[in-house]
């Protein structure tokens, strides 16, 4: 172990010792991280559902459709906002375990994959909603769904995976 993760752990020790002492602080924390990842997870996955189901409707309703995706944006924003604080609690509580961890890196290198793909989706819906229709703008759209559907899941398997080890 280095000395500035040594360090590092050192420093948070006061909270891992009352994270790891504390049943009520334990579960509280899991409970904000596990709550803040089905508001967030489940507004995208609803409206990643939402678009890759435009394929079956019509140019005027999939800009509604659009237009409505606009406003997951918010919950799920703030639900990512508790997952990272939660999270950083936990990493904090036990900062020697984690950060050598292959299967942590992963998780954190897929919830920034995440967080990139929704980027992505934005710029697509902004396209969108400012009259751009073309297929490639819907492509892109599309894709992006799809890559935020499996990237959910897929943090979603790692953060288990990483509970269970």
């Amino acid at each position: 172990m280095s000395s500035l993760v040594k360090a590092a752990a050192d420093a948070f020790q006061p909270w891992a010792d009352l994270y790891g002492d504390s049943s009520l602080v334990k579960a509280s924390v899991v409970f904000l991280h596990l709550g803040g990842l089905l508001v967030a997870g489940g507004f995208a996955l609803a409206a990643d559902r939402a678009t890759l189901g435009l394929g079956r409707l019509g140019p005027e309703q999939r800009l509604e459709v659009v237009h409505e995706l606009g406003e997951t944006h918010r919950p799920v924003l703030a639900g990512l906002a508790v997952v990272i604080v939660s999270g950083v609690a936990m990493l904090a509580a036990d900062l020697e375990t984690l950060l050598p961890s292959v299967v942590f890196w992963a998780k954190m290198g897929g919830f920034a994959l995440l967080l990139l793909n929704g980027l992505t989706l934005q710029r697509a819906e902004r396209r969108l909603r400012g009259g751009d229709p073309g297929r490639q703008a819907w492509r892109s759209l599309h894709r992006a769904a799809l890559r935020s559907a499996v990237l959910w899941f897929a943090v979603l398997f790692l953060g288990a995976l990483l509970a269970s080890s």
